[in-house]
This record gives C-alpha cells, structure tokens and sequence, in this order.
C-alpha cells in the first residue's frame, strides 16, 4: 500500500498535486483575462481595452464593466480563500513528512484533506459565479477561469489522495510511538535514561 516512496507515498503524491494546484490558482487569480468581449478583457483585479491589432491600449486596476459589484467582491473572496486554504496542507505536509511521518498522525492528515477540500469548493465556487455573472453581460469566458478550474481541480485529487492516506491500513514498516512508563535520572551524570518493563 505504501508503495515505492515507502510510508510517505500518499502524502507525496497529494503534495504534487497541491503545488500544481496553488501554482495553477495563484496563476488565473493574478491574470487579467477572466472574460473578454472581442475588445475589453477582464480579470479579478484588472480591466482593459484593446483596439484592433492590439493598438491604443489601455487598462486600469480594480476592474469592472460597470464599476465593482457585490459579486465580484465575492469572487475575490472565495478565491483569496482558495489560495489560503490549499497553502495550509501545502506548507504543514512537507514539514509532517520529514518530521513526524513516523508517528502516523490520522488526525493530521484528516485536517489537511479537510483544507484541499475547502480550497477546492472555494475556488469552484467563485468560479461559478463569475461565470454566471459575465454570462449576463454577455462577456466569454477566458482562459484564466479555466485555469482556476483546473487548479481547484488538482487541489480536489489532493484531497482525495489524503483522504486515501487517512483511511488506509497503518503501514507495517511505521511502529507505534514509544512512549516510556519509567525514567531514570543518574545520581553523579547529567544523563536521563528511559526504563521499558517487559510483563512477559
């Protein structure tokens, strides 16, 4: 079950897919080119206009085709928390691996699964609602919503391969973490020692 990598396989795997996923997100939240109508393009954070050719053109921040509207606000929102969400298990992971992959810690890896699966409905969400909203205006969808799409999508398989490593068996080659019942400290050296009784 544990694979090649040994006990660290799953949470390596949700890793990859969560760093192509924060890159991927990170990547359509700061493009200006959510949606665009053969001449004005826009983005979360971003409006421009561009004449034939690519002549005379111009842009301005904080974009809107008519001013900032109460959904764009919350596009923002859910995808700022998109972004929060998938950098929790993104940073903590590597760390868990590296120190404590040892001790198996099922809640922790709950957690985690529980942020990739947040980060992943905030980003659908957010998107859905651009989409709806720019649809009204007549505006086309761009490349950069697309991009949101796959990225909450690899932030999802993240989820589901944690999800994976949280059900799973405990791997053989991982013991359960000693934990001593008596201590020793030496009378003349500064040594402290651990005392395992065997009831046997």
């Amino acid at each position: 079950m544990v694979g090649p990598f040994g006990a660290g396989a799953l949470p390596l795997i949700s890793c990859i897919a969560l760093l192509a996923g924060a890159t991927l997100i990170i990547l359509g939240f700061g493009a200006p080119y959510w949606a665009h109508n053969k001449q004005d393009y826009v983005g979360l954070w971003r409006f421009g206009n561009c004449e034939p050719a690519y002549k005379n053109c111009y842009y301005y921040d904080q974009p809107s085709p008519m001013q900032i509207p109460d959904w764009l606000h919350a596009v923002r929102a859910m995808e700022s928390l998109a972004i929060i969400f998938i950098a929790i298990p993104l940073v903590t992971l590597p760390i868990y691996m590296y120190i404590a992959l040892g001790m198996y810690y099922r809640c922790f890896i709950a957690t985690m699964s529980v942020s990739s699966l947040l980060s992943a409905i905030c980003g659908i969400v957010g998107v859905i609602v651009y989409g709806a909203e720019a649809t009204k205006l007549d505006w086309t969808i761009s490349w950069s919503l697309i991009v949101v799409v796959i990225g909450s999508a690899c932030a999802f398989i993240g989820f589901l391969v944690l999800l994976a490593a949280m059900c799973a068996k405990r791997p053989e080659s991982i013991k359960q973490a000693y934990l001593p019942k008596n201590l020793y400290i030496h009378e003349s050296k500064p040594k402290l020692y651990t005392i395992q009784v065997d009831n046997q």
